[in-house]
């Protein structure tokens, strides 16, 4: 692989992350409600979804979702499903400021909540699997920057991790900017318009994914 092959495609990738996606959006939501730094862990989540799907398309399997509409819809509403339930319990939840009141803990001197690890990196890596386009955008994507005369795996090992890094980049990027509006929104509604605005992302996020369809062609497009 040469290098202005290289720099074609980390450009294109750049254009396609720049745009928000339900996984930018989910980095955001937890940006909000548990700062910018735990948010690692989300963004953690969706690139380790993202190789396996990197995985799934390097062995053909990309081509089932891209031919198959079935199996395209049961990826797909299965994501928009888990992005529903996980805004709407955000929206509708009852002020949780003081863990003595409420059994869920803040940071005294920042009002974030706290979150684990794990539930943050399994709710990044299930929005980034729900989505279906994902595989397919793989699975048409690479094999354009891919010369066929030289081994295949460095190439795609150089590929994917360009993808990675960009895509990691971005959804930090996002998370980072939704955190500095946390403590206007606090002055404004306090806990309440918090995890009203951090669930109205995810539904956001929902309607962006049920919206997909499967393409004739991924090339190009926003996954």
């Amino acid at each position: 692989m040469s290098f202005e092959i290289w720099l074609s495609f980390s450009f294109l990738v750049f254009l396609l992350v720049l745009t928000p996606g339900p996984s930018v959006l989910i980095g955001m939501s937890h940006a909000l409600r548990y700062g910018a730094r735990p948010t690692l862990m989300t963004a953690l989540g969706d690139v380790t979804a993202n190789m396996i799907q990197m995985v799934i398309a390097a062995v053909g399997l990309g081509a089932l979702l891209a031919t198959s509409a079935e199996a395209f819809a049961v990826v797909k509403w299965c994501g928009v499903a888990f992005l529903l339930v996980i805004g709407l319990m955000s929206v509708f939840r009852k002020s949780k400021a003081i863990k003595d009141k409420t059994g869920i803990e803040t940071k005294k001197s920042t009002g974030y909540e706290i979150a684990s690890r794990r539930k943050l990196f399994r709710e990044g890596f299930l929005v980034a699997a729900g989505n279906p386009k994902a595989i397919a955008f793989f699975g048409a994507l690479f094999p354009q920057f891919v010369d066929p005369t030289a081994p295949l795996a460095p190439q795609l090992l150089i590929l994917g991790a360009t993808f990675v890094v960009l895509d990691y980049t971005f959804v930090m990027i996002y998370a980072m900017g939704a955190a500095r509006i946390m403590p206007w929104l606090v002055r404004r509604g306090g806990d309440n318009m918090i995890a009203r605005v951090s669930g109205g992302v995810l539904i956001v996020a929902a309607g962006l994914l049920s919206l997909i369809e499967m393409p004739e062609s991924v090339a190009g497009t926003r996954y």
